[in-house]
């Protein structure tokens, strides 16, 4: 009897410390599981410098400050302003004149040729012909003893081609005497028409000017003479240039100051 009940003190003692003992077990994996987690937060935290501590560092690809793979669009240098305004703007040939006539370059029935701001009286003896590019507003050629020279009328848009003494300047410069030796008695003559201003150009000598059919230069052409007049007008310069043989150009330059007097602003 004794032996039975204490057989049964026994295994109700162990009963309950194995109950006792599950609660603690549970409270001790919740404090260390938590434990843990605060170790790995902490570790986190920690991880790399601070801002302070990294002052000065290699900024990381994809950053703010390095632009990354992808940074943003720099701002265009040239934003707002307007383009370059193209010297050959407006060049193109009309299929006609303005003011009629028989196309671009060709005189009227009174033979005047339109060019658009301007028309001119085409001389007895010249012929004109078709131009050669849309710089040329018209072409024209004059027969004489050395053979003929050519009149070509240029007009570059409202802003023409530089100032008139740079235009001056650059067509002397492509004259130089036979020993190769700049040209020093060009005549420049300064006069009106149709209410512009006209500067008059003559020059002679050895001339450089020319390009050939690939775009290359020419050879300098000795005996050589210009007459040139730069017309201005409302909507820009006009550039008459008169070129060929100096005996040529001297039997025919009476006829070329006409073309200038004859010069009216177009209807």
């Amino acid at each position: 009897m004794v032996n039975n009940y204490g057989q049964l003190m026994f295994v109700g003692a162990h009963s309950d410390l194995s109950c006792s003992t599950t609660p603690m077990m549970t409270r001790s994996l919740h404090v260390f599981l938590v434990s843990m987690a605060l170790l790995l937060v902490a570790g986190c935290k920690s991880k790399g410098p601070t801002p302070k501590e990294g002052a000065g560092a290699t900024p990381q690809v994809g950053t703010t400050e390095s632009g990354g793979a992808h940074p943003g669009r720099t701002q265009d240098p040239h934003a707002g302003m307007a383009p370059t305004q193209d010297p050959h703007a407006g060049m193109a040939p009309p299929s006609s004149p303005p003011g009629g006539g028989q196309g671009h370059g060709q005189p009227d029935a009174s033979g005047m040729i339109d060019v658009g701001a301007v028309s001119f009286k085409v001389p007895a003896k010249w012929a004109a012909q078709p131009p050669k590019s849309s710089m040329r507003r018209a072409q024209l050629s004059a027969p004489g003893s050395a053979g003929p020279a050519e009149l070509i009328v240029f007009f570059f848009g409202p802003q023409g081609a530089g100032s008139a003494q740079e235009n001056l300047d650059r067509w002397i410069g492509q004259f130089s005497n036979p020993d190769g030796s700049p040209v020093s008695d060009a005549k420049k003559t300064s006069s009106k028409v149709a209410g512009g201003d006209v500067t008059k150009l003559e020059v002679a000598g050895q001339f450089a000017g020319g390009m050939a059919a690939a775009g290359q230069p020419q050879a300098a052409q000795a005996n050589q003479r210009l007459l040139a007049a730069i017309v201005n007008t409302q909507g820009g310069p006009y550039y008459f240039k008169f070129l060929g043989p100096s005996a040529t150009v001297t039997e025919n330059s009476a006829a070329f100051d006409e073309v200038i007097a004859s010069i009216v602003a177009s209807p």
